[in-house]
């Protein structure tokens, strides 16, 4: 046993209980998502895009672990700004192990995996990006070519946890840029890990930016830890 777990024993994020940051019980209670289009969020066989949902915007699937509720922002919140590396680690084990369960990853066979990237102030307030942990877990399981550098963040902007969902929804496609040296000929698809889907512009940007650099016709996926359920602006 590692000294600071003697001096800081870990513990349950939920129920508090001492051993392990996510306890066997607790992850019991997260909600597992069912595999559903994107966009109108109906059934959908190895969770693609319907063709009548899909545009330039829209990826082509997007596997979701869990369902985003007031238990799982608690670990959210807990993994993106306790500044603990471990809860990153352990939330990357049970993503590994819920994405096993399904046939998806046979689906993103071939593809180069990379993550939503942090700005540069945010990734120095946090010490790290974590998506970078659980991204390195996926690609190992699974035999994904892997880079946490192909997307740069351009600007700082607000933390989405401070915005109204109205705010959130709104796409601003000036907030990436794709590495200029990127090849992608070997590969069959891009894959974009997030940990959160709240309304989508985040990935609905990224997948913009792919699209205008490599073409309309080339494949985006994603996989993303949590997603809220359905809700529906009003016109």
């Amino acid at each position: 046993m590692y000294i600071l777990d003697l001096l800081f024993p870990k513990s349950c994020q939920i129920c508090k209980k001492e051993g392990q940051y996510l306890c066997n019980q607790c992850i019991k209670l997260f909600k597992k998502n069912l595999p559903e289009c994107y966009k109108c969020r109906k059934l959908s066989n190895l969770y693609m895009t319907h063709r009548l949902c899909k545009d330039d915007r829209n990826p082509n699937s997007v596997f979701v672990g869990w369902e985003y509720n007031d238990l799982t922002s608690l670990i959210l919140k807990k993994y993106k700004y306790s500044g603990v590396k471990d809860i990153a680690k352990t939330l990357s084990e049970i993503f590994v192990q819920r994405i096993s369960e399904t046939e998806y990853p046979k689906y993103l066979e071939g593809t180069l995996l990379t993550i939503v990237p942090i700005s540069r102030r945010r990734q120095k307030e946090r010490g790290f990006n974590q998506l970078s942990t659980i991204g390195k877990a996926v690609s190992e399981k699974f035999g994904y070519a892997f880079s946490d550098s192909i997307l740069i963040r351009k600007k700082d902007r607000e933390h989405q946890s401070v915005k109204n969902r109205l705010e959130r929804s709104y796409i601003n496609y000036s907030d990436f840029y794709i590495k200029k040296d990127l090849d992608i000929k070997n590969y069959k698809s891009i894959t974009i890990l997030d940990d959160v889907i709240t309304t989508g512009s985040t990935l609905e940007s990224i997948c913009h930016c792919f699209r205008k650099r490599f073409g309309k016709e080339i494949q985006v996926n994603a996989l993303c830890i949590f997603r809220g359920k359905p809700y529906y602006l009003s016109c």
